[in-house]
């Protein structure tokens, strides 16, 4: 019985076949192959480069949120200005006056202020030491300072007018 194959649409003898690949389809699959692989490389690369950015972001932003936690126990009238240095952090700062003090009085209605308060704008930078990485930034800051013993008086109010019939 013979056999009757067939290879693209067209009928072959028996003994001849299909041998295989075509250098154009070789060629065709390896332009096919690295164009793919290209586009896989960038895109991990691109990720690879992403990554590293964010890693930097976040220690930065760390070392921002230190920065600000030392910052909250500095008043700025006693050191408007100045360094320090934290188990390899520097915290530097310098802060201008923004608000005028201000005398605080109670809501109890006491007559002699405990502290006299200013608002104080501060620019503050913290740098890691062993690798360089540094944070800036600004922020406001209440400053404060123990009264005079100086008599203050709160306004007060008014006596209602009388009224003529």
């Amino acid at each position: 019985m013979a056999r009757d194959s067939r290879v693209c649409g067209r009928r072959v003898a028996p003994g001849e076949g299909y041998r295989g690949f075509t250098l154009i389809e070789v060629v065709v699959a390896l332009v096919i192959l690295s164009t793919s692989g290209l586009v896989l490389f960038s895109w991990i690369s691109q990720n690879l480069a992403t990554a590293t950015r964010l890693r930097e972001s976040q220690a930065i932003s760390q070392l921002q949120l230190e920065g600000v936690s030392w910052l909250s126990t500095i008043n700025p009238v006693v050191e408007p200005e100045g360094e320090r240095d934290v188990s390899g952090l520097l915290l530097t700062w310098r802060s201008t006056l923004v608000e005028p003090m201000r005398a605080e009085f109670d809501y109890g209605g006491a007559l002699i202020p405990r502290w006299a308060l200013g608002l104080y704008r501060v620019n503050a930078s913290v740098t890691q030491v062993a690798t360089g990485r540094r944070a800036e930034w600004e922020q406001l800051l209440a400053g404060w300072k123990p009264a005079n013993a100086v008599v203050m008086q709160q306004p007060s109010p008014q006596a209602p007018a009388k009224v003529r019939p």
